[in-house]
């Protein structure tokens, strides 16, 4: 059957549904399903793909292992190849996966990871000019460090100080930067600017947080962003678990019931003491030094 266009709303009493049909048996099964109260259910989970359009970063929500057609959502698995857009979120019974990369460096099963740390020549920067609300291309002067082309799509902009400071905007892309040969260099947001900037704001560039992920060391260095499901190559993309059931490396005494936060040893967590470090979860199930507990992630989507 053609295509069909309706001018008007398309009304069923009962639901509407896609189906598959079988090219050999004829034997015809549902996609899609949307039953007369309105609910929504597939038997192959959902995917809403988020397709940027002009000033827009990407966004995709899944439900449901395999619950794609654009890729294979599996986050028991990880690979070289990039299948969706950093950040994805997947839910999967009670644990909430965000999609992630590593940095150079191979990551073992349930351990904590954190953003790469940031450039000291491209924090605190001065704007080559003042910049009015509503533009979304921002000129900076570094102070060192030549950045790739497109190092900091994905990552933020955001005023640090000065006029215009505490906003935050989502980088689409930057240029090959040489700063040897001109120290400015132009960073385009997806989003634009609600107040303007002068030569006298300060700006700080971030790469996207899960572009470059590393174990989180013994000594925290950053915020935890998540926790390995599998042993990751160098390099590899794949699922972290930032929420619900979650299998750690155990460092210390823990307590059921009480909070865990990144403390001992690499990649591990630790009863917290005082507030001064970040609570990713409370304790469901306690395993001895160097085994794994299971720990209820709260503190990290």
């Amino acid at each position: 059957m053609a295509n069909t266009t309706f001018n008007g709303a398309v009304r069923s009493e009962n639901g509407f549904k896609t189906i598959d049909k079988n090219s050999t048996t004829g034997a015809v099964t549902d996609g899609l399903v949307i039953n007369a109260d309105g609910n929504i259910y597939t038997d192959d989970g959902g995917h809403i793909q988020y397709a940027a359009a002009t000033g827009y970063g990407p966004a995709d929500s899944i439900v449901g292992k395999g619950g794609s057609q654009y890729g294979t959502v599996d986050p028991f698995t990880s690979g070289l190849t990039q299948l969706f857009p950093l950040g994805s979120r997947l839910l999967y019974g009670n644990t909430v996966y965000a999609y992630g990369r590593l940095a150079a460096v191979a990551v073992t099963a349930g351990k904590c990871v954190t953003h790469a740390a940031s450039i000291a020549h491209h924090f605190d920067l001065t704007p080559t000019a003042g910049v009015a609300a509503g533009e979304t291309a921002i000129s900076v002067e570094t102070a060192g460090t030549d950045i790739t082309l497109n190092q900091y799509a994905g990552g933020y902009l955001y005023v640090n100080d000065a006029a215009g400071e505490g906003q935050m905007l989502r980088i689409e892309s930057n240029p090959a930067h040489d700063h040897s040969a001109d120290p400015s260099i132009v960073i385009t947001c997806y989003d634009d600017l609600a107040t303007a900037i002068t030569t006298s704001s300060r700006i700080t560039l971030i790469p996207d947080p899960r572009s470059a992920q590393i174990v989180q060391a013994a000594t925290t260095t950053g915020a935890t962003l998540g926790v390995t499901v599998v042993d990751m190559a160098a390099s590899a993309y794949g699922w972290f678990s930032v929420s619900g059931p979650a299998t750690i490396l155990t460092s210390g005494t823990l307590v059921v019931g009480n909070h865990a936060v990144p403390l001992g040893a690499a990649g591990a967590v630790g009863p917290a003491a005082g507030d001064v470090i970040q609570v990713i979860g409370t304790v469901m199930i306690v395993n001895v030094t160097t085994d794994y507990s299971l720990i209820n992630l709260t503190g990290i989507i």
